[in-house]
């Protein structure tokens, strides 16, 4: 045990500044005698770092609120340098552009403009080459948009600087697009699109080369950031080059748009107050003038809402970032088509599918119960990815079913394991069914969806099942006992309008078959076992408190004139192989219509049948012995128990369950009518 002193030795040695452990290391095995000094000052060195790491989680613990409100604070503070990085270099374009320009603008000789031609070599170079890309037409659908550079990249991961994937990068006059490289690709398709940035989001970043990481930049984009590595240092060069040129480039072509715009407006404005012949009437001033796309998007909650969708997916507010969207689908509603409608829909199309991606990942990583998920579940409805949510909520809950069936564990009889494999499965269902009734209940279409699911997951549960209660030790009583079970379970579903009754009776249909013909095979085989033991005397029970057991263990079996068959107390007009097949057949026949379906409708008949049969032949064996035609009419007594009594038991007892009579007993009257011509003694003597 270490003691406080020697722990606090070894605590200041291990934190100076110089330590060196394996100095320390080689003075420790120098000044040992042994093993046992060694084995101790590790063991002390064991508890010190035990004693640390609980001293960490504590503060950890302590701290935990302090370190979340810090990463929202870094989470802002990081937004707001993106902002200030965006408007240093906007203010730079513009201290260039105003540099630039002359005192004698008027005389210099206007630019030459872009021709027709070079305007359409442009786009046609773009149309080429994204042809070559999987799921981008969206990219090209936007006016003026052309391809300004291009190559082939490896992306590299941030943390662990280790290869992610090989990916293809676009750049064009206002965005960057990435595409993933496509292993088996079939015809001119090379790649598959992956994301678009807008140049107005990003920030690019050089590293220096160092091991793994050469020829690499850095590409931020709010909350995100990715990390690229060019084939060699000329490729490098060229990427950022052509990345900064075109940020400067779209910047200055935007603060010349907004400066023509601000003229235009002047313009208007002065033209409209000199005009000597406006129409001044009172109608056409309570009208508001009619306002231009341009002139409506350039309202400052639309300018700052893709940045403010970043802050709420970085902060976790996905109920904000809805409702922000919604906000925003309303205003652009109302705004005219346009070049620039398309283009700052495709801003925030980038960030909606970022915030669904998010979400999903959300849901796919949740653990809980059903109503964990609704939050998730809830946002993607409203962002109309309800096909989605439906899809990931259900996988998630067929994961938590997995899970709460794998904690079960065997103990005690087969009956008790199951009662508690169908309560968590069938409990599970019923609340899984209640809350996505809850969550989609406007998206009647998912329904379809989650009954395939039920149906999906009710496999997974019956094979379960299966392994548990069908197997060669387990009697027929058993599987009646927990087939019924299961069935009262699953009506259980009902309550949320899901009936999978069907469903688990063709899911068992092939194991209870099964079973009721090994219940039978027994039954047949104790039969032939006992015939040959048989001597056709009556049944002494010795005590009348034995003989009493015998007729109420038969009255409950439905046999209510079986009192009829005592004599002296203790006696039976019957063999004791007699009253022992009974039981069995009217055990069976109970046993069997718990598992009766009607496709083992003939099964059920045909097995009674054998059973019954079998007992048959015993008695035909007997009349026709010469040792027994004294006891002919004792045979036939047992016969006419079996045929006659016994059966209408059997026969009352099918049609009340099933519905209706099983013509098939009828058959029987043959073999008893056989059985009575093989006598050889009047049956009035019976």
């Amino acid at each position: 045990v270490t003691s406080p002193e020697m722990a606090e030795g070894l605590k200041r040695t291990l934190a100076k500044p110089g330590f060196d452990p394996e100095d320390y290391a080689r003075e420790i095995a120098q000044k040992s005698d042994g093993d046992r000094d060694l084995l101790e000052h590790r063991q002390r060195v064991q508890n010190l770092a035990d004693d640390t790491s609980l001293a960490l989680k504590k503060n950890v613990y302590q701290n935990y609120m302090q370190f979340i409100e810090t990463a929202k604070e870094i989470s802002y503070v990081e937004s707001e340098m993106y902002q200030l990085s965006h408007i240093l270099t906007d203010q730079k374009t513009i201290m260039n552009s105003m540099m630039q320009m002359s005192i004698t603008d008027k005389e210099e000789a206007p630019k030459e403009k872009e021709t027709p031609k070079e305007k359409e070599d442009k786009k046609k170079n773009l149309s080429t080459l994204l042809e070559k890309v999987e799921g981008c037409s969206h990219v090209t659908e936007v006016p003026g948009r052309y391809l300004v550079h291009s190559g082939g990249l490896v992306e590299l991961d941030p943390d662990s600087n280790t290869q992610v994937q090989r990916v293809h990068a676009f750049l064009m006059n206002d965005s960057l697009m990435v595409a993933s490289w496509i292993a088996s690709r079939r015809g001119p398709v090379h790649y598959k699109f992956q994301a678009l940035y807008e140049l107005d989001s990003l920030a690019v970043v050089n590293i220096r080369d160092a091991g793994p990481m050469k020829n690499s930049f850095k590409v931020l984009m709010f909350p995100d950031c990715r990390v690229f590595q060019a084939e060699s240092p000329k490729a490098k060069r060229e990427w950022l080059d052509s990345l900064d040129q075109t940020k400067k480039s779209k910047a200055a072509a935007d603060s010349q748009k907004k400066e023509a715009q601000v003229k235009d407006d002047s313009a208007g404005d002065s033209f409209d107050r000199t005009n000597p012949f406006a129409d001044n009437d009172e109608e056409d001033q309570d009208s508001p003038p009619l306002q231009s796309a341009e002139e409506m998007l350039r309202v400052d909650w639309i300018q700052e809402l893709p940045e403010d969708l970043d802050v709420c997916i970085a902060q976790r507010d996905f109920e904000g970032a809805v409702d922000v969207i919604d906000k925003c689908n309303e205003y652009l509603e109302e705004v005219p088509q346009s070049p620039a409608l398309k283009e700052y829909r495709a801003r925030v199309d980038q960030r909606i599918k970022h915030l669904t991606e998010v979400l999903q990942h959300e849901l796919q990583g949740l653990q809980g119960g059903p109503k964990a998920a609704r939050r998730a579940v809830l946002q993607l409805i409203k962002l109309g990815k309800s096909t989605q949510a439906c899809e990931l909520f259900l996988r998630n809950r067929s994961m938590a079913i997995k899970r709460s069936l794998r904690q079960l564990k065997m103990e005690g009889s087969t009956t008790l394991y199951v009662n508690k494999l169908c309560y968590v499965f069938f409990t599970t269902m019923l609340e899984v069914g209640r809350e996505f009734q809850k969550d989609f209940s406007s998206n009647n279409g998912c329904c379809s969806a989650f009954v395939v699911w039920a149906k999906l997951e009710l496999e997974t549960f019956v094979g379960m099942f299966a392994r548990q209660v069908f197997s060669s030790k387990t009697s027929l009583s058993m599987v009646a006992e927990c087939v019924e079970m299961a069935q009262q379970y699953c009506d259980k579903l009902c309550e949320i309008g899901l009936d999978l009754t069907f469903a688990l009776h063709s899911l068992l249909v092939k194991d209870v078959r099964r079973a009721m013909h090994d219940g039978r095979d027994q039954i047949v085989e104790a039969i032939r076992h006992r015939s040959m033991e048989e001597k056709w005397r009556s049944y002494n029970l010795q005590t009348p408190q034995a003989c009493r057991e015998v007729v109420k263990e038969m009255e409950d079996l439905g046999l209510t004139n079986f009192k009829s068959f005592l004599y002296d107390d203790c006696w039976i007009k019957l063999t004791a192989n007699t009253v022992t097949y009974t039981k069995q057949l009217l055990q069976f026949v109970d046993q069997c219509l718990k598992l009766y379906q009607p496709e083992l409708h003939m099964v059920l008949v045909e097995n009674v049948l054998m059973i019954v049969r079998c007992v048959g032949k015993q008695m035909e064996t007997a009349l026709v012995a010469k040792e027994y035609t004294k006891t002919h009419p004792f045979i036939l007594r047992n016969a006419s128990f079996i045929f006659e009594t016994v059966m209408q038991r059997v026969e009352r007892r099918f049609q009340e369950h099933v519905g209706k009579p099983a013509k098939q007993f009828q058959d029987l009257r043959t073999d008893y009518a056989k059985l009575r011509s093989l006598a050889r003694t009047p049956t009035t003597e019976l």
